[in-house]
This record gives structure tokens, sequence and C-alpha cells, in this order.
């Protein structure tokens, strides 16, 4: 049994196996577990304390130790009994920064994702190597400032009613909002265009969230802001970055244009007025996202 197999199962679920060498086989004894239709319990130990069981079980270890050729042991997961992600409420920066220290390892990315702009990737860059310096604590939640706090817990206008407009947007093409984690869209059963689209939805709207906390304790003393204000800036973020799309189509960009094709399915099924729509409508004028901006009676 991996020495990182935690007790809890929900220990697991929140940071699954994150810096083990054996997180493989703990994901298969998990799920093992889990098959079963009652509880499983486990009972601590001492060790060297002549325990007839645990003196055998150092001795199975010792045997598996000395073998020449390792036994195979079947490490297949069910999907449904797949423990993948980390929540994003429970991580912590240094998990993040150790999970993407491993997909690296494993994967060699790209250096830059088209879809991000240089601001995202920057404040992407900083939330990933811990830069962001936790220097005080949240005076309406009595909790510390964290980014994990910033982005997903805190109770001041502005994180959870971002996050429901990015929800809001996504269910009008897709039914079920996949839980915010750590490299959620790369693990999703959807498609390439759904996957770009919850990239640039999350990217926007974590970044929106923290340029509204800076704004409120920098520029406007502390004071949060309404909720009409919240939400016609992320609608204003969403047709800026839609606009931005197509106007990347042009071909003056030659090479370096963005198929129009990328812009149509990605945004096909969230638009305020599609079935009036052109098949290619990227280069109309006043193409918006089907989410309007609150007016002043709405409230």
């Amino acid at each position: 049994m991996g020495a990182g197999l935690p007790v809890n199962d929900n220990v697991q679920r929140a940071h699954p196996a994150l810096g083990e060498a054996n997180k493989d086989l703990d994901r298969a004894t998990l799920a093992t577990m889990r098959q079963r239709k009652r509880t499983t319990k486990f009972k601590w130990v001492k060790g060297h304390n002549g325990h007839t069981r645990n003196e055998g079980a150092d001795m199975k270890a010792d045997e598996g130790v000395s073998k020449q050729t390792h036994d195979k042991v079947p490490l297949n997961v069910p999907p449904e009994l797949k423990a993948t992600g980390a929540k994003l409420s429970s991580m912590t920066q240094s998990l993040a920064y150790k999970a993407i220290r491993e997909r690296r390892m494993k994967t060699k990315l790209k250096k830059r994702d088209k879809d991000l702009s240089r601001q995202i990737r920057s404040f992407l860059w900083t939330t990933a190597h811990e830069a962001y310096k936790e220097r005080s604590i949240c005076q309406h939640c009595g909790k510390i400032d964290s980014m994990e706090h910033i982005l997903s817990q805190c109770e001041i206008p502005g994180q959870s009613e971002v996050w429901a407009l990015a929800k809001e947007l996504w269910t009008k093409r897709n039914p079920d909002w996949p839980w915010l984690g750590l490299g959620p869209a790369s693990r999703m059963q959807t498609g390439r265009w759904d996957t770009r689209l919850y990239r640039i939805l999350v990217t926007e709207s974590a970044y929106l969230i923290w340029k509204l906390r800076g704004e409120r304790i920098i520029q406007n003393g502390g004071k949060a802001p309404t909720e009409m204000e919240i939400h016609n800036r992320w609608v204003k973020t969403m047709n800026v970055r839609l606009q931005l799309d197509c106007s990347m189509t042009h071909p003056r960009y030659e090479r370096k244009a963005l198929p129009a094709a990328t812009v149509l399915k990605t945004c096909k099924g969230i638009l305020d007025g599609e079935a009036q729509l052109s098949d290619d409508w990227t280069g109309v004028s006043g193409v918006l996202v089907g989410i309007e901006p609150m007016r002043q009676q709405e409230r």
C-alpha cells in the first residue's frame, strides 16, 4: 500500500496522490475499496511490538523488495471510481505547483497557450509559482487572504457572482458544469471546442475576480462592487474576448490568423440571437454572448 494512501477517502478526492511515487497503486487500491458495499476501516498498530500480523506484513514487504522480478499488479480503474484532479477550494499553491511539475515531466507542453492573453498568462504564472504573497487576513471573512480564498471562498461580493455567470453561460450549451479544480479542462469528457470554451471562461473569470479584488482594496478603500457592477464587468469581459477572437480571424494576419471555424465552434450555443446569425458571423459587428448586461431597473 502506498505511503500516501489516505485513511479518509475525502482527502484523496481533495489531493489525489500529488507528489507520490506510487500514486497509480494508491488509486487502484482506493477504487477496490470503493467497490465494497460496506465501510472500510483501518486500525493503527504500533510497529515492532510483537503483533503477529504486523510482523507478518513486514516479512511480506521484505520478500517483495528482494524479488528480482516484480509482480504484475492490475492498476486499471473504472472511470466512475477514478479519483482525478484536485478541488480548488482545498488546493494550496504548493500542491498546485507540484501537480504542474508532475504534468510537465510526463508531457512536453507548449510554452504559450494562444487562447490566453499575456496578462492572464502572467497571472497564472504568479499563482502557480507562489509569487503571490499572503500578507494579510481577509477583514470580512477573518481568514488568510490566500489565492484560494480570493478565487473560491471569499464572501465579499465578487467571486461567487462571477462563477455563477460563467456557469450560466456554459450551461447554455452543456448541461453539466465541471467542478473547478486543477486542470479540469484537460480531463473533461468533452470535445476540443468545449475544452477551449471552458479554458477561456475559467481563466477570464478568475482574472476578473483578481482585478475586482485589487480595485476594491487599492482604488475603492475596501468598498465592494455592487451585483450590477460585477455582472456588467463580466459580460463586458466576455464580449471583449469574443470581439478579439473575431478580429483575429481577419486575413491580414495571414498565417497567424485564427481560423474562423475555431471561433464559430467555440461559441456555438452561447450567443445572443444565434438563430438569426449567418453561418460565418465572425466578420459581423455587434455579436454578443447570450447574457445581457444588467439594467438599473433589474436590480
